[in-house]
């Protein structure tokens, strides 16, 4: 089947299930680093709000030999499960005082993300932008968010800056970030999977440095989305570092997750940002890429520099994941900065 007459197969079948009370509209929506998707809204009649499924991953599978009854079963119990924010109104979509505590933020790679961020709020921070969204309900099988438009912020009368004071003390609080040993990770994973053959000293053997320190941490929210934005959360760069005794070297892994590695006088950043951008390249969904360059976090001024010359641009256009559900509303090199909480 082509990709067209899949994407009206698949809104005629969703209407002959959902009935006439709902309406669909498919059009393509950008995503971060120029990945465009074609979004299905299902919109309720009566409802404020209405998600967004993304079909391209879906036409994927198709082509892998899942079946059309299998795809819409998937989406509609996608679309059931989607935790649904019955306490906001209408009213309140329209008066800013009740979405504060709602306010979020994320980073992505500006570079590689012109167009989406000439149409939303952003703060540039080295080569990313903080970007804003609010969380509009959560629950075990997913999240919906809505990201925050220029004419949203125009509509509320407020400003980026007004975004970012509530976002960095809302952020924090509702996605606390986590940092792990990746000894720690492949011991779960291990154990998971080998059971009573588990061998918790052979990992560290293979794993850890002569010194007995763990050489890799991963730093993500509780959440695992968006986790990048972590690097920004108060203190968090800095009270890990002082724990380790030692400066810390960034890897950028993606806009979920970013690598820890404590920093030694004879790293090689630029060998690193090689790695970094050799793996975006073959391994990380061009969405989810957050950027080819190291930093370095360095405690004695709280800052981090980006310390390599990767090529900039990072993603390419290709489908996407549906793991996160939208809501539809009626860079110099070498650059050292302190967080903008701190400015």
């Amino acid at each position: 089947m082509i990709y067209e007459a899949f994407l009206e197969t698949i809104t005629n079948r969703l209407q002959t299930a959902l009935g006439e009370a709902y309406q669909f509209t498919l059009r393509p929506l950008p995503k971060n680093n120029g990945v465009t998707l074609d979004g299905l809204t299902i919109q309720k009649n009566g409802s404020t709000l209405a998600p967004t499924v993304y079909l391209n991953p879906y036409y994927e599978q198709h082509l892998r030999g899942i079946t059309i009854d299998e795809i819409l079963s998937d989406i509609l119990k996608l679309y059931h499960s989607t935790p649904t924010p019955c306490r906001i109104t209408e009213d309140d979509m329209k008066q800013f005082h009740f979405l504060k505590s709602k306010v979020m933020f994320r980073v992505i790679h500006t570079a590689s993300n012109r167009i989406l961020l000439s149409d939303i709020p952003s703060i540039q921070y080295l080569d990313l932008s903080i970007i804003f969204f609010l969380a509009l309900e959560r629950n075990e099988d997913g999240q919906m968010t809505a990201l925050i438009h220029n004419d949203h912020i125009r509509r509320w009368g407020i400003t980026a800056q007004e975004l970012w004071k509530l976002a960095r003390k809302n952020t924090p609080r509702e996605y606390p970030a986590e940092i792990r040993s990746m000894v720690n990770m492949m011991k779960e994973i291990a154990r998971e999977n080998l059971g009573a053959d588990f061998d918790g000293s052979y990992i560290e053997q293979l794993l850890l440095g002569k010194d007995g320190e763990a050489p890799l941490y991963v730093l993500s929210n509780s959440n695992a989305l968006y986790g990048a934005s972590c690097l920004l959360y108060y203190n968090t760069l800095k009270d890990f570092a002082d724990s380790l005794g030692k400066d810390l070297v960034i890897l950028p892994s993606s806009i979920h997750e970013v690598l820890l590695v404590p920093n030694h006088q004879e790293t090689s950043y630029e060998e690193l940002s090689a790695m970094v951008t050799t793996i975006n390249h073959q391994e990380v969904p061009p969405e989810d890429q957050l950027s080819n360059q190291v930093y370095l976090y360095t405690r004695a001024d709280d800052r981090l520099t980006i310390m390599s010359h990767a090529p900039d641009a990072v993603g390419r256009v290709t489908a996407g994941s549906q793991s996160d559900i939208q809501a539809q509303l009626p860079a110099t090199l070498l650059q050292s900065e302190t967080p903008p909480d701190r400015q």
